[in-house]
């Protein structure tokens, strides 16, 4: 019996740095490219098309159009202030994910003043737990208290 079939395979064409819409901060890139190749007992023989480039935030895995490279950083306003220390920061997690901020907005100002990113996660799931509600449209993770999107207004199920 002969097997054969066809296989999506990604290839890694190269790395850089962009800003990313879904963790609202700069963050690393993959950009791969995605063919699918003829397979004989599921190993794959040779290629047969190539169906499209792609980058793939290496922080969230979010996957974008090539172009997203260009996408620059959101004006400055949405960045914590100066004065703002992380002590505060860190007492009020969860109300302000309570009444609408998205987590990964949060998670953005807790890094933007200098705490580790596995930290700041811990803490923002400490503080509403592991379940959250995501924006379809957007992809932006809320704290299950909240009741509609930040950014498009939609309501969160």
């Amino acid at each position: 019996m002969i097997i054969f079939g066809t296989r999506v395979r990604h290839k890694h064409i190269g790395e850089g740095e962009f800003f990313c819409p879904k963790c609202q901060a700069n963050r690393r890139y993959a950009h791969k490219q995605a063919v699918r190749s003829f397979t004989l007992y599921f190993i794959p023989i040779f290629p047969i098309q190539q169906l499209g480039e792609f980058i793939e935030c290496q922080t969230c895995g979010v996957t974008l159009e090539p172009a997203a490279r260009q996408t620059r950083q959101k004006p400055a306003a949405r960045l914590p202030s100066a004065q703002q220390d992380l002590g505060s920061m860190m007492n009020s997690i969860k109300s302000r994910l309570d009444k609408g901020f998205p987590v990964e907005h949060m998670i953005r100002e807790l890094t933007a003043a200098n705490l580790d990113l596995e930290i700041a996660r811990g803490a923002v799931q400490g503080a509403i737990g592991k379940n959250v509600k995501v924006c379809e449209k957007c992809n932006l993770a809320y704290s299950p208290a909240a009741g509609q999107c930040a950014e498009c207004g939609r309501e969160l199920r």
